[in-house]
């Protein structure tokens, strides 16, 4: 005879699992808020519809991850590596970047209306093949 099994969800239900393997393991419709997450290996693992505001990644490898229609508006980036990393069809309003080395970047098709750059190494910068930083020299000698 079935047993019926009554779950009843627990607002307040705390659950600690160390030294465990839960490999292929599915997490749908939980409740992780203000969890915390140790020397965990989530290799291969698939978010979807998870909201992570307020979330803070620190020393985490994310070689070859894949980010599509992120919210990420807030984010701080900082002490990170973004080597050889990709962004296509993004909204990236009001961004501040602080020390970053951006050496050998490529920017193409980009909407650049009221980009400021200050105080920046510019050397061998080319816009649409013009040399910035003789276009500046130039410039600074005709004033």
């Amino acid at each position: 005879m079935a047993e019926n099994i009554k779950y009843e969800h627990a607002l307040d239900k705390k659950v600690e699992i160390s030294y465990d393997s839960l490999p292929n393991s599915k997490f749908e419709d939980v409740n992780l808020g203000g969890a915390t997450f140790s020397n965990v290996n989530l290799k291969d693992s698939n978010f979807d519809d998870v909201n992570m505001s307020d979330a803070q990644f620190n020393n985490i490898a994310m070689k070859d991850a894949k980010f599509s229609d992120v919210y990420m508006v807030g984010t701080k980036f900082l002490g990170v590596n973004l080597s050889d990393a990709r962004f296509g069809c993004s909204i990236m309003n009001n961004i501040e970047f602080k020390n970053p080395d951006l050496k050998n970047s490529t920017f193409l098709y980009c909407d650049m209306t009221n980009v400021e750059i200050n105080n920046c190494k510019i050397d061998g910068m080319k816009i649409n093949g013009i040399d910035i930083a003789k276009l500046i020299e130039q410039m600074e000698k005709e004033d």
